[in-house]
């Protein structure tokens, strides 16, 4: 395309949004045109900021009538790739999108446009008394829509699910501006396929999403969070069995190893260990007393773990400081990492059974990487999650480090076909993991995807590259 060209798609799209909507400043466009992987090529033609779903459409339509990319953009904090845009295409903003249009407390539901952030719909259900259940770091950055697009997971997916299971209806805008009205509020619906579950997960590339409708729930009630050291990885799988074997509403179950905790120790502002003596592994977990149950749920739980001989040492929350400081010890891993050193990041996922024989195999990998690649591990290990972090020194060639890191990353995901498990719990594919799908998907998995992204954006328009060529 020549500039006369790009000259003529600019002023048709400012007409379609006005001219204020529609940026072309190269430094603004290195931000808008990337997500927090930090290491692809970003070069967009314009950044594109709708206000209505009807100016979705106008835009997807003048691109597909021209064969113009475009790549859907929420908060952008992805860490796959999968809101980068590197070919000229047209980053399309839902940043206007914003609004929290209805909160209905007797069906338990909310409504609202795909930009609107995750904290700003948590926010719109305590004020109505009620409560939405995914939670995420980087809560007031993420927008609803890049929620709905990766399935996000987050912290509480053990007892409420991941964003497929919040859904309840969409509003999406196809490749070609066609609006898909599926935006329903009913808890029963059964009259064939349930188009929607296609757009969650597909990381934009089968449309654009632009409203939502969201399960909420009653708040939780008499939460109780505490932090345990354990001696090894068997031992957390022992401590989420009691917990199971007891019946206790489980709302959190993070583990994170003395090697991340050391680094959140040294890099995050007020953090301070909980413990005398420094221990391997740690577990965050987070119960909810039910209604009816004595108090104490926790107490009565620790001391059948301590029975067991699989905790070492535990401190529960006695205050809402508290609370914070504990959680914080979890929340802080990734900002302290990125202020430790170069950083690549996986989300791996492995049925949780197996997770006790993967981690044998990781431990042997970990022991042949190289010395100046440190392998930090945290998750969501109640669901299976696994983060897997290579960790390099400020001072060493970046270049380098990923070249490495990538090796490792290459060995370990060999390893999850014999476990049937996934290369990406919850961030996508994007462009990061293109080469590594073959690691989680069957030949005929992908061939079905791809027929399936054909049916829907026969041109390639739509976040071209992501998940796969």
């Amino acid at each position: 395309m020549s500039k006369h060209d790009y000259s003529d798609v600019l002023s048709a799209l400012r007409k379609l949004v006005g001219d204020q909507h529609v940026v072309t400043d190269p430094s603004e466009l290195q931000v808008l045109g990337c997500d927090w992987t930090k290491i692809f090529t970003v070069d967009p033609l314009a950044a594109v900021f709708p206000a209505t779903t009807g100016e979705v459409s106008a835009v997807l339509k003048f691109c597909h009538k021209n064969h113009i990319c475009v790549v859907p953009s929420g908060g952008r904090t992805g860490l796959a790739g999968g809101a980068v845009a590197g070919n000229k295409e047209i980053v399309l903003s839902l940043k206007r999108m914003a609004k929290i249009e209805a909160v209905d407390c007797v069906g338990l539901t909310i409504q609202c446009e795909a930009g609107a952030t995750t904290q700003a719909v948590q926010e719109a259900a305590l004020a109505a008394g009620l409560f939405f259940a995914l939670d995420l770091a980087a809560k007031g950055s993420s927008h609803i829509g890049g929620n709905i697009a990766t399935n996000a997971g987050g912290l509480k997916l053990i007892r409420y699910g991941g964003m497929r299971e919040q859904v309840m209806g969409l509003e999406v805008v196809l490749p070609d501006g066609t609006i898909l009205d599926m935006n329903y509020r009913l808890r029963k619906n059964n009259t064939g396929y349930d188009l929607k579950q296609l757009f969650i997960g597909s990381e934009g590339t089968l449309g654009v999403v632009t409203r939502a409708t969201l399960r909420l729930m009653p708040k939780p009630r008499n939460v109780q969070v505490a932090c345990l050291g354990v001696n090894s990885f068997t031992d957390i799988l022992g401590i989420l069995t009691r917990c199971n074997q007891e019946g206790v509403a489980i709302t959190a179950f993070e583990f994170f190893t003395d090697i991340a905790h050391g680094i959140v120790l040294k890099h995050a502002q007020g953090a301070r260990t909980p413990f005398q003596e420094r221990m391997p592994f740690y577990v965050i977990l987070e119960v909810e007393e039910g209604p009816g149950q004595a108090s104490g749920v926790m107490e009565s739980l620790l001391e059948k773990i301590f029975a067991e001989g699989i905790c070492v040492d535990a401190v529960i929350a006695q205050n809402s400081t508290q609370f914070k400081e504990l959680w914080s010890l979890r929340e802080n891993i990734t900002e302290s990492l990125s202020a430790h050193g170069h950083v690549r990041k996986n989300d791996i996922s492995l049925p949780i059974d197996q997770l006790d024989s993967f981690i044998a195999e990781l431990e042997a990998e970990i022991v042949r990487s190289p010395k100046d690649i440190e392998i930090v591990l945290f998750g969501h290990i109640g669901d299976g999650n696994l983060h897997i972090n290579y960790v390099g020194p400020n001072s060493s060639d970046k270049k380098d480090f990923q070249l490495k890191s990538r090796q490792v990353e290459e060995r370990i995901f060999a390893l999850l076909p014999k476990y049937k498990g996934s290369v990406s719990a919850e961030h996508g594919i994007g462009l990061l993991k293109k080469k590594d799908l073959k690691f989680s998907r069957s030949e005929v998995e992908i061939k079905f995807m791809r027929a399936l992204k054909n049916m829907v954006d026969p041109d390639g328009i739509m976040n071209p590259g992501k998940i796969f060529e």
